[in-house]
């Protein structure tokens, strides 16, 4: 399976919803795998047990909460008054009281209760665009993290062989001192170079540990418990033209969020609007008079003049925000399309650098080194010449190890910005969860 990975925004919704429903699925998903971890293992973890995507969905119900109570109108008000009471002579204590008992309501005029509904509504989308945004960071931080602990593997399998190589250096360098057929120079700076290799072999597996926790921290795990992450490192997927990729720019997860933007910002400007339109409170009561005992209605009607405040500030302001939501979204575009060059032409010399070192440099170190091999057995060749073509392999294997991971976090990248798999026949195929 390839390393390159992403999983479109459907695959994630789904793929969320399902490990939400069965959390024992995405754990036992490692379980099923004796251990080895894929790909679509860890995106199924992370999707279900990531403590940011999880906050997400607690913001996405308090909008949800939020758009219900925008709905709702006013309450009723009920009231008491109590007059001429309490006063002197006539008006003394409450003989010549009149208690009147009223029931008020508001009645908002202008669409405010549609418009506010439609500002909740507008800001309900905008946190779900912000939860499939989440969603893709979270999802390129696995490929990343998960590309790491390949490269970490690929490192400490290449410094077991660098102390293998020490090892049996060691040896023939050892048979030589002892036919007197070399210095014990030779010995000696064997044993310096294997005490090296044995060093930086324990420092790769340290720095293996570290990956592989970091990796599982992603779904909330404090202990890696997968014992390898199954993928292959130096596959690599077809990568369309850059053309290709900047058409597919305007359905990026970020340009959608600056779209759910730009609705709220319409919605507001609406209820603005709206809000210019006064509101009409009607009530109507009984009146008891203590005097005579005698009862009346009461009828009320109140209706604020708009002669100063017509909401004017409010409504500049809503239309300039709305304004600055089109300037900061076509910043947005701009930033993603410069971004999105600079990593395709890095892309480019990535798999140029994997191409030269795979097709031309490796072959002839790897024939080098046969050959310092046999010519310093036969004492053809010196032992610095030896440890020179040992040298030369060791260090390119390293430089296409740190290329295939630069080749494939470019693709993280690329696939991050635009939300989807670079292609079709990509390994987001492969790594996405089938229902």
């Amino acid at each position: 399976m390839s390393v390159a990975f992403f999983l479109g925004a459907a695959t994630v919704r789904a793929t969320a919803l399902d490990n939400a429903a069965h959390p024992g699925l995405a754990a036992s998903a490692v379980a099923d795998t004796g251990g080895r971890l894929t790909l679509r293992d860890a995106a199924a973890l992370a999707l279900a047990r990531n403590p940011s995507l999880i906050a997400h969905g607690y913001d996405l119900q308090a909008a949800e909460a939020r758009r219900l109570q925008a709905k709702q109108p006013h309450n009723p008000v009920i009231g008491v008054e109590v007059e001429d009471a309490l006063g002197t002579g006539g008006f003394s204590g409450f003989k010549s009281a009149q208690t009147t008992l009223q029931l008020s309501q508001m009645i908002e005029l202008g669409g405010k209760r549609t418009a506010r509904s439609a500002v909740a509504e507008a800001a309900r989308e905008r946190q779900r665009s912000d939860g499939e945004l989440a969603r893709v960071e979270v999802l390129a931080a696995v490929a990343e993290r998960f590309i790491h602990v390949l490269g970490d593997q690929h490192e400490v399998t290449l410094a077991r062989e660098t102390t293998r190589l020490a090892e049996e250096t060691l040896a023939l360098a050892q048979r030589r001192v002892e036919a007197a057929r070399a210095s014990p120079i030779e010995e000696k700076r064997t044993r310096i170079l294997l005490a090296r290799a044995r060093i930086s072999e324990e420092h790769a597996e340290h720095e293996l540990l570290v990956s592989r926790r970091q990796l599982a921290a992603l779904w909330g795990a404090t202990n890696a418990v997968f014992t390898e992450a199954a993928a292959d490192l130096f596959a690599r997927p077809p990568v369309p033209s850059f053309e290709e990729l900047a058409a597919r720019i305007s359905r990026s997860p970020e340009l959608a969020r600056w779209a759910s933007e730009k609705a709220v910002r319409d919605a507001e400007i609406k209820l603005a609007d709206a809000r210019r339109r006064p509101d009409l409170t009607l009530g109507a009561g009984v009146r008891q008079h203590s005097r005579s005992d005698d009862a009346a209605f009461v009828f009320q009607f109140s209706l604020p003049l708009p002669i100063v405040d017509r909401q004017q500030g409010a409504r500049a302001e809503a239309r300039l925000l709305r304004d600055q939501a089109d300037v900061e979204a076509t910043g947005a575009e701009l930033r993603l399309r410069t971004a999105l060059y600079g990593i395709a032409q890095e892309l480019l010399h990535a798999a140029t650098e994997l191409d030269t070192l795979e097709k031309e440099m490796l072959p002839d170190a790897e024939s080098a080194l046969a050959l310092a091999r046999e010519g310093f057995e036969r004492a053809r060749f010196s032992q610095l010449e030896l440890l020179d073509a040992q040298r030369t392999l060791l260090e390119l294997r390293r430089e296409r190890i740190q290329a295939a991971l630069s080749y494939h976090q470019f693709v993280v990248e690329i696939e991050k910005l635009l939300g989807e798999p670079l292609s079709p026949g990509s390994a987001a195929a492969s790594a996405a969860p089938q229902p």
